[in-house]
């Protein structure tokens, strides 16, 4: 049996590339052969017999409690052969110690451990940090696999918290919906003007840089930009306000969270993606606007490398000149018919991207 726990709910349309993940392994599993149970949080009215929902919402606190209960219940039930992936290193705590000896564990980082705490405490969640650090360690040190979504966290993460553990760490990027991003066929953006940044209203998203970014192109050379921001988040009053003192407001529209089934469109309404997060693994949305043949201005972040390619986006360092340097020369490149789409994806980028992980569960319910 292959158990997947995460809080949030696969058959429903949450917005983040997280949810989009738990949801490519649940159609991954569909039509893998192998036994397989969800364990998640409801966040709709669907059910599937093979979703089991231990919580209402997809608030961490509540699920993990939640988790414990869980594990309580099935603490006899859980085969030694079984399959547990979990997808927070302190999720996995729960089976550590109320199922010792029965399952083997597999738990992805979607991230660097301690990125959130610093971006909410800064230095003061040092402290919080170093206790949290020595749990982590124990439990990577007892897992049977890691998964990292980037080989830069990887690497960071070797470096951090544990080399031995994170060397033989496989690399497995984030999932995709490509068929359904791909479900119209994607036409070429109707100008160069009109950018988009998608993703939740948090410190890692850093989404006042994109604020800063359409300042800049107001000021140096106006062609008529406007800045669609879609997301909700941590940060919401803050950007409203920052938007409010912008000379540049009136070109920016904010539209809250829009669920996955609406992306497509959403891109689709624009000319170029803009990501100017801090730090990110894999991010979802760099996928979607290439199905999508939207070029993408990233930050040096993840593992954008690996899917921009040139003549579909530019990578540049986190500084609003920079940024909207790479946007003017986007827009020149797109003007002169110079786009390309990208290579590397298509409509069968999910299955690539979803075969490893249940080639690795497979490896991993063998024993190796």
């Amino acid at each position: 049996m292959i158990r997947v726990f995460y809080a949030n709910d696969p058959l429903a349309a949450d917005q983040g590339g997280g949810a989009e993940h738990f949801r490519g392994i649940f159609r991954a599993l569909e039509h893998s052969g192998l036994e397989w149970q969800m364990v998640a949080a409801r966040l709709g009215d669907r059910r599937h017999p093979r979703i089991d929902y231990i919580a209402d919402g997809s608030h961490f606190g509540r699920w993990y409690l939640a988790l414990w209960r869980w594990f309580w219940r099935h603490r006899g039930t859980i085969g030694r052969e079984d399959v547990l992936h979990f997808h927070r290193n302190y999720a996995a705590w729960p089976k550590y110690l109320l199922c010792p000896g029965r399952g083997r564990v597999v738990i992805t980082y979607h991230n660097v451990s301690g990125r959130v705490l610093d971006g909410m405490l800064g230095r003061w969640g040092q402290p919080i940090r170093l206790v949290m650090k020595a749990l982590e360690r124990r439990a990577v040190g007892l897992a049977d696999q890691l998964i990292c979504v980037s080989e830069r966290d990887r690497q960071e993460l070797a470096g951090s918290v544990a080399s031995r553990p994170f060397q033989r760490a496989a690399v497995l990027a984030a999932a995709v919906d490509a068929r359904g991003m791909v479900a119209t066929a994607p036409s070429p953006p109707a100008g160069t003007t009109r950018l988009l940044l998608l993703g939740r209203l948090e410190h890692q998203k850093n989404p006042m840089r994109a604020v800063e970014v359409l300042e800049r192109l107001a000021e140096t050379d106006d062609r008529g930009w406007t800045l669609t921001i879609a997301g909700d988040g941590g940060l919401r009053t803050r950007l409203q306000q920052r938007i409010a003192d912008s000379h540049a407001a009136a070109r920016i529209v904010c539209t809250g969270l829009v669920p996955h089934d609406r992306v497509a469109d959403l891109i689709d309404a624009h000319d170029m993606l803009l990501l100017t997060s801090r730090y990110e693994a894999s991010p979802t949305v760099v996928k979607e606007a290439l199905l999508r043949h939207r070029p993408v201005v990233s930050t040096d972040v993840g593992d954008v490398a690996r899917w921009i390619e040139p003549g579909n986006g530019m990578i540049c360092a986190d500084d609003p000149g920079e940024i909207a340097h790479a946007v003017l020369a986007m827009a020149d490149l797109m003007a002169d018919g110079g786009f390309r789409p990208p290579s590397r994806l298509g409509s069968d980028a999910e299955r690539q991207l979803m075969a490893p992980l249940i080639d690795l569960y497979r490896t991993v319910q063998a024993g190796g």
